[in-house]
């Protein structure tokens, strides 16, 4: 059985399942991992944490490679189904996948690892089921995320008595402390930073961002009344920021690789 605190974030995702592709930042940044991963159509592929599926939306199909997508939200995987009907998806727990050893050429976590309690496990579990000379996909984000607009929203809610939803960024903040992770769940790894940018036309785009996504999660405990003038005070206070047009905003996504290495039994196997 999955523990207590996956079980919280499966229906905390569930809550946010028919949205979630709107949050334009996190689907910016799967297609990102998706194009580093560069996978080959031959290619049999693992997206763990798939969400509503967009890494393997971004990848190529029509090949004699697998596509699988697992998740522990069964409102994610109901919206990834809709939206490729292709792919296999599977109800799992990231750290207790139900496939065999050796069954993958890739493994692709776009922005999901830090949720894991036992991260490093979590990573030998997935370099479980990846064939000898297969490759690990993770990526996390660095510091200075979306620049000031989630301090401002922090602080739009806290005016309210609110926090905002948010995952745990901390645990995985820098390419060092990702790579790490993957070589503690035993295999040979890398990691970089890359410094993209998100960029939002208007203030309602920032705000339809948030109402997606989990930092909107507070919201829906407020009547419609107190809900809509939050936001409303929220645009006006945005409003400056898109005073010259369109804004950017940081978009640090880090891309961490492990490779299975042929021979290392150590990471085929799961054992220490």
């Amino acid at each position: 059985m999955s523990g207590e605190r996956e079980q919280a974030n499966a229906r905390l995702f569930d809550a946010v399942a028919a949205t979630y592709d709107e949050v334009g930042f996190l689907a910016q940044a799967a297609r990102f991992v998706a194009e580093v991963a560069a996978v080959q159509p031959h290619e049999a592929v693992l997206d763990v944490m798939t969400g509503t599926g967009t890494v393997l939306r971004a990848l190529p199909h029509g090949g004699s490679g697998a596509r699988v997508g697992t998740d522990l939200s069964a409102g994610m995987l109901a919206v990834a189904r809709a939206g490729l009907p292709g792919a296999t998806f599977v109800q799992a727990d990231a750290a207790r996948l139900p496939f065999p050893d050796a069954q993958f050429d890739a493994v692709i976590c776009a922005a999901g690892l830090f949720f894991m309690p036992d991260m490093a496990l979590t990573v030998r579990e997935w370099a479980r089921v990846l064939r000898p000379g297969g490759r690990l996909v993770v990526s996390s984000f660095g510091a200075g995320l979306l620049g000031d607009l989630p301090g401002l929203w922090r602080a739009a809610l806290g005016a309210h008595g609110l926090k905002p939803g948010s995952p745990p960024l901390g645990r995985l903040p820098t390419p060092q402390a990702l790579a790490d992770v993957l070589r503690a769940g035993g295999l040979q790894a890398s990691a970089a930073l890359h410094p993209l940018f998100y960029t939002l036309p208007t203030p309602q785009a920032r705000l339809a961002d948030i109402q997606a996504g989990l930092e909107g999660a507070p919201l829906a405990g407020l009547p419609a009344a107190q809900r809509a003038g939050l936001l409303d005070e929220h645009r006006a206070a945005l409003a400056p920021l898109f005073a010259a047009g369109p804004l950017s905003v940081p978009l640090p996504v880090i891309v961490g690789t492990g490779m299975h290495l042929p021979g290392d039994a150590t990471a085929g196997s799961g054992i220490a």
